[in-house]
């Protein structure tokens, strides 16, 4: 590219109810098509362009281009639909086809990015911070073929642990099935701020499971990390995981985002 490029394109997302997904991006005037690709996804107030905004400054240091997918109310219109990747009929008795998941939405703007932007590289990075923690998250426990190189998780709100506990927050009752050693051995980072422990917040999780998980977003990241290193030690397994914790950081995505871009930067391995 010779000039960089800031907006908003659509494509035919099938899984959405309107049919569309918007992608809200930046284009680095830095940006070369053998460069990264960073994929970044919002909380539960669905505000992509927020996002996108918040990113970009991280995306122009590290030559990403940026995509923010919009998991809009209208296309994914409850909280299931998108941290819970839409995975449970509406009975909530069983679960949908896996091309019926909201995760694969992730994978399809991959390749509508690709498309457009004639980007080479075939994995990307990926983010998602609070609700969108929660997404990323499971989007590494059950989509196996998913083509990022690193996940971020951050500040989510709570988790599908490694331990007994029902669907969604463990693998125990009601559970689809998953690769739980694949999922070990990926390249995940939890990512927590240390003053995110609002106990009263009006969107926290409080259901006993929740509450299982620890008592604010801290201590729930910190409970999803240890059970996993628990779990991947007893199955002898390879464990991929670390967890980075923000001293001066809270339930904030714009705080974290340059702390990510860090991390990011560390772990790249040039394009795999």
């Amino acid at each position: 590219m010779t000039g960089g490029e800031t907006g908003v394109f659509a494509y035919p997302e099938p899984v959405s109810e309107t049919g569309l997904m918007n992608v809200h991006f930046h284009a680095p005037a830095t940006w070369r098509r053998a460069g990264p690709v960073l994929i970044v996804l919002h909380g539960y107030k669905r505000n992509a362009e927020t996002y996108a905004h918040d990113w970009r400054d991280v995306a122009d240091d590290l030559d990403a281009l940026l995509l923010a997918p919009e998991f809009d109310h209208a296309g994914f219109p409850t909280p299931r639909a998108y941290e819970v990747g839409a995975m449970r009929t509406p009975d909530r008795k069983g679960f949908l086809a896996k091309d019926q998941w909201s995760y694969g939405a992730v994978e399809r703007a991959f390749d509508a990015a690709r498309d457009r932007f004639g980007a080479e590289r075939q994995s990307y990075w990926l983010y998602g911070h609070s609700a969108g923690g929660q997404f990323v998250q499971r989007l590494a426990l059950y989509l196996e073929d998913a083509r990022f190189s690193h996940v971020i998780a951050a500040n989510a709100g709570a988790y599908s642990a490694t331990d007994d506990g029902r669907f969604p927050y463990g693998l125990g009752a009601q559970h689809p099935g998953a690769d739980v050693r694949r999922f070990l051995a990926r390249p995940i980072t939890v990512l927590l701020g240390q003053k995110d422990r609002n106990t009263t917040a009006k969107v926290l999780l409080r259901s006993p499971e929740a509450l299982r998980q620890g008592p604010h977003r801290l201590a729930r990241g910190r409970y999803f990390y240890q059970t996993g290193r628990q779990t991947a030690a007893a199955m002898a397994a390879p464990f991929g995981w670390r967890i980075v914790e923000a001293p001066d950081a809270g339930h904030s995505n714009r705080q974290l985002a340059p702390i990510a871009g860090r991390i990011f930067r560390s772990v790249d391995q040039g394009g795999r």
